[in-house]
């Protein structure tokens, strides 16, 4: 979404760049191969993109996801290895952030308009009896390690990774290439990122964090400049061997009587985030726990998101809004990772 514009240069040896949609977005790998390797590359990718997909998936009725999400109470699945380990990371960050990241909160992000089914052309907050409904199904699965099943204790409980799983699969294409002998490439699903080795140029591969555009004010007027109106570049990274993901609240949003709902739904709460929290950016090795705690970060706001990254040792950096500028607010092990702003 963010972090996937990637900056390089110099003389560059042979690279294979390889696109295509995935998962209701793109993926994007530059490799360090020969251009013969091109299609036996490509193959490699879209073979993982797509287990990834027709595992975790929402949008795929035939999906284990979406099996399970049709079941009634009482029911229960056994998952497969991947999708098992998938969910497991899910609840072991849901309760590392006491419910503000949780797999289960895809009902009331489809009752707010922001899940699979869409929106209707005027969408309106639901009702505040049927958010209480839908909070009683919030993490109503028991899992259970023996055989890797889960049962639904609440009618209308059901999971989605789709806050992880973009993570997931730029963490399976990277693995799958480095299992294959490319040692120096980079992974992008829908501006989620990882790396390893080096980039062409033989330098450290810079990554970019986006600056969102000016928030349009409560009165409905918006930036007084298109320019003004369009992302531009926070932060430009150099790293190697790690991942970076990245959540914000504003591309994906809709307005009813003056009043901006954001696609961020907090589970605790179990309705859009209201603070001044513009997007959280997160460094770590694995790309799925950075896109989940991004997610969190998010939820959490820049005050409390900052102090729980603070003392867990997340490297996250938190943009915020006040009133017509952006703060940056830089978490401890970020600054320590990454240095001050310019």
């Amino acid at each position: 979404m963010v972090a996937g514009l990637t900056i390089g240069c110099g003389q560059a040896p042979e690279e294979v760049v390889l696109q295509g949609p995935t998962m209701g977005t793109y993926y994007r790998v530059r490799a360090i191969a020969d251009s013969g390797e091109r299609e036996a590359i490509r193959a490699l990718i879209e073979h993982r993109l797509d287990a990834v997909d027709r595992a975790m998936s929402t949008y795929r009725e035939d999906s284990e996801i979406s099996r399970f999400n049709r079941l009634a109470v009482g029911e229960s699945q056994v998952f497969s290895e991947e999708t098992w380990a998938v969910l497991g990371l899910a609840w072991q960050v849901r309760e590392e952030s006491r419910g503000a990241f949780d797999p289960t909160v895809g009902p009331l992000v489809d009752a707010w308009g922001f899940g699979a089914p869409g929106r209707s052309a005027e969408p309106t907050p639901p009702l505040d009896d049927q958010l209480a409904e839908l909070r009683r199904a919030i993490g109503a699965i028991k899992l259970d390690s023996e055989d890797r099943r889960v049962l639904k204790l609440e009618d209308g409980a059901a999971l989605d990774l789709s806050a992880i799983a973009k993570g997931w699969s730029v963490d399976s294409v990277s693995e799958a290439l480095l299992k294959a002998g490319y040692t120096n490439h980079l992974v992008e699903v829908g501006g989620e990122v990882r790396t390893a080795g080096h980039s062409p140029a033989g330098d450290p591969w810079r990554i970019a964090i986006e600056r969102p555009p000016a928030r349009v004010s409560d009165s409905g007027q918006g930036p007084a400049t298109e320019e003004a109106a369009q992302p531009n570049l926070q932060r430009v990274l150099p790293f190697t061997d790690g991942s970076l993901a990245t959540s914000g609240d504003y591309r994906n949003y809709w307005e009813r009587d003056g009043v901006r709902y954001s696609h961020t739904i907090d589970p605790r709460t179990g309705r859009p985030v209201e603070h001044a929290l513009a997007s959280a950016s997160v460094f770590h090795t694995s790309c799925a726990v950075a896109d989940a705690y991004a997610t969190a970060l998010m939820a959490l706001g820049p005050d409390d998101g900052l102090q729980w990254a603070d003392d867990k040792g997340i490297a996250a950096l938190f943009l915020v809004y006040r009133d017509d500028t952006l703060e940056e607010l830089p978490s401890r092990a970020f600054r320590d990772r990454f240095g001050a702003a310019d």
